[in-house]
């Protein structure tokens, strides 16, 4: 109201209110009932004795303080670590949906500190592989771009990560549009997180051991330039760590400017997003997921290589298979990838494997087993699970119980009484399997 006297300006267009902070409990912090959580003791940390004091000083009533130091010592017995400002930054971020109080959780700090070092470790990875290298970057000579050569060869991978930083750009466009701050962190942690690190570089490992130069070239290029958008994006979120990482990534990317803070902020481009990319590397994390998926039912160690034996229904099929047999093997730790086109030429490679359907493709792990000694693994363990059956639908058939018992209970019960009868049903496959 004075700047609207004084000057005749509206001091603010938009006011942005976010909800009230309360403790892990649900309670209104207040030094004076001790429950006030320091900004600066979460990013610098602060030992439990340094803690009791500030927390026992100041109270309304001075006769709880035995009470503050004990709840204060249940939730910091050792005091509270260091999270550091980008962290406790990202955490406020990713609480602020709109009207909502917020119950601050410190672990919530852990999780995102550990998002900090993740952007750190990735970007270690991929000035290691990118500084000092050629990353496609320069102007190509013709002689550079000879017949049957190319100066960049982009894969699907390449292209895919492309499109999905596209995508994240235009939704973080939109969470700050509508002051979703909420909807901003977590769709970088998203992207950052589960496909930048997680899969993609874990494919361009694959391809800057084992591609052409001219995939190298198109490998480094899409990684430092993903990278050094990550940290444009990821600015106004996380500002000291992006701000560190840019200085050293920029320079490598071709990126010019003094500071993060004053580069232009990453605009999506929908023209460089690629469906068939995208569909490509979809069907790619189906197929390692089964990989893993059969591992697991196989109970076999996750440091075991084991040859994968898939049955390809299409011609197309099939050369999608043997194109992605690189990254398969690494992402799902095999041995081989070894593509049949005759069911009777899998089914006697296969044998009595567990087999797992994708796609147009049947895929199974080989592993040599002792049929004997698994046949009779297989009959104690069905005969377990045909135990635990019995004693579910004695349990939900006995009236009394189902009248007394909760809900949630009766719910959980069915729901055992289900999946075990879904495991009888694998084992007695896999027992007819052997024969």
């Amino acid at each position: 109201m004075m700047t609207t006297h004084f000057t005749g300006q509206v001091p603010f267009k938009h006011v942005y209110i976010h909800g009230l902070v309360r403790d892990a409990q649900g309670h209104k912090m207040s030094k004076s009932e001790g429950n006030v959580l320091d900004p600066v003791d979460l990013i610098d940390g602060i030992a439990l004795p340094e803690l009791l004091v500030k927390r026992c000083e100041g109270l309304r009533k001075p006769e709880t303080a035995p009470q503050v130091r004990k709840n204060t010592e249940k939730e910091f017995p050792t005091g509270i670590p260091a999270f550091g400002a980008d962290a406790l930054r990202f955490t406020f971020a990713s609480l602020a949906s709109l009207g909502r109080s917020i119950n601050f959780d410190s672990k919530r700090c852990e999780g995102y500190r550990n998002f900090c070092n993740k952007l750190w470790n990735a970007s270690r990875f991929v000035l290691m592989n990118c500084e000092g290298q050629d990353c496609g970057l320069k102007e190509h000579t013709a002689a550079e771009c000879e017949v049957g050569a190319s100066y960049l060869d982009f894969s699907q991978a390449d292209r895919w990560i492309v499109s999905l930083l596209q995508q994240t750009e235009a939704t973080v466009a939109q969470g700050f549009a509508d002051y979703r701050l909420d909807n901003v962190a977590q769709t970088i942690y998203d992207f950052v997180w589960n496909e930048f690190c997680d899969w993609y570089l874990e494919i361009a490992k694959v391809q800057i051991q084992q591609g052409s130069d001219a995939q190298k070239r198109a490998t480094r290029r899409t990684l430092i330039r993903t990278l050094e958008t990550i940290l444009r994006l990821a600015h106004p979120i996380i500002p000291f760590v992006t701000e560190e990482l840019w200085q050293k990534v920029a320079p490598v990317a071709g990126r010019g400017g003094d500071s993060i803070a004053v580069a232009a902020y990453p605009l999506a481009q929908p023209e460089r997003i690629d469906a068939a990319a995208i569909a490509h590397v979809a069907k790619l994390k189906t197929l390692v997921d089964a990989c893993r998926n059969l591992r697991g039912e196989m109970q076999v160690s996750p440091a075991q290589r084991l040859p994968l034996f898939a049955l390809a229904e299409s011609a197309a099929e099939a050369a999608f298979l043997r194109q992605s047999a690189a990254v398969l093997q690494a992402l799902a730790k095999l041995s081989e990838v070894k593509v049949f086109e005759s069911g009777t030429d899998w089914a006697a490679a296969a044998q009595a494997a567990p087999v797992a359907v994708v796609g147009e493709a049947r895929v199974c792990l080989f592993m040599e087993i002792d049929v004997v000694a698994e046949k009779v693994r297989l009959n104690k363990e069905l005969t377990r699970l045909e135990g635990e059956i019995t004693k579910a639908n004695s349990k939900l058939g006995n009236e009394s119980f189902v009248a007394r018992a909760p809900a949630n209970v009766i719910e959980q019960e069915r729901k055992r009484l289900a999946d075990f009868e879904a495991t009888v049903t694998k084992v007695k496959d896999q027992l007819a399997r052997l024969g």
